[in-house]
């Protein structure tokens, strides 16, 4: 089977920005997702962003150098319906996707776990996040479905797919909890941790804490302007 990694994420800046961060912390989330495809290429998997079309433009000035990504645009009504329809966009029965967030500190290690327990016969792969959430997930292409009904902001995601996946039986393997950057504080703890300097520069992280002038949390998109990411056509169903 091949490998794929799905990173899913708005562009760095509008991440940064909906998070309660400075200009500056676009590099954060920047370095984030190029982290994860230095971490795809160690796997030999290939790597995937699927990203709201509005903000493709803000991938171009957040992340310039971000090269040889394949490009998925979001689509769906709910944060739920994007994810599924997002993942089903690259996957079929012959293909292993790991998903992850945009927020989510790249790890080469847990990547590769989670690829391994794919591959030794599990159905599923979470890690939980410290909110309750999931850090990173890998489902069966027949369970797909549960991920529609995720909401934005839900505490207990993590708790919710593991007792959907157990109702169906499913074989589980559940790797240790990854934190998620949702704010400043947690942005500090992260970088207290050496772990997060071997992943991406301290110089990087250290500037995600500069001063906001106004600290706001918006939706609105980094710049609008015409969407130019190319849909990947899904792969047809085996049976």
């Amino acid at each position: 089977m091949s490998r794929l990694v799905l990173v899913f994420s708005r562009a760095p800046g509008r991440e940064a920005r909906s998070k309660g961060f400075s200009s500056s912390g676009a590099g954060v989330f920047a370095a984030f997702v190029a982290g994860w495809q230095v971490a795809a290429r160690s796997t030999g998997a290939r790597f995937f962003v699927a990203t709201p079309p509005e903000d493709v433009a803000g991938w171009r000035e957040s992340a310039p150098r971000l090269e040889d990504v394949r490009w998925i645009t979001q689509r769906g009504d709910t944060f739920g319906q994007r994810l599924e329809d997002a993942v089903r966009g690259v996957s079929g029965h012959e293909e292993q996707v790991v998903v992850v967030g945009g927020d989510v500190p790249p790890s080469a290690e847990s990547l590769a776990e989670a690829f391994v327990a794919l591959e030794s016969g599990s159905e599923a792969v979470l890690i939980p996040a410290p909110d309750g959430g999931v850090s990173l997930l890998s489902l069966s292409w027949r369970d797909l479905d549960l991920l529609g009904g995720i909401r934005l902001r839900q505490g207990d995601v993590f708790a919710s797919l593991r007792a959907a996946l157990d109702a169906r039986g499913r074989r589980v393997t559940v790797l240790p909890e990854a934190p998620d950057l949702d704010s400043r504080r947690v942005l500090r703890k992260l970088i207290r941790d050496r772990g997060l300097a071997m992943r991406i520069p301290l110089s990087v992280a250290r500037q995600g804490l500069a001063p906001c002038a106004i600290f706001r949390r918006i939706d609105a998109p980094l710049r609008a302007g015409p969407a130019r990411a190319t849909r990947v056509p899904r792969a047809p169903p085996a049976a």
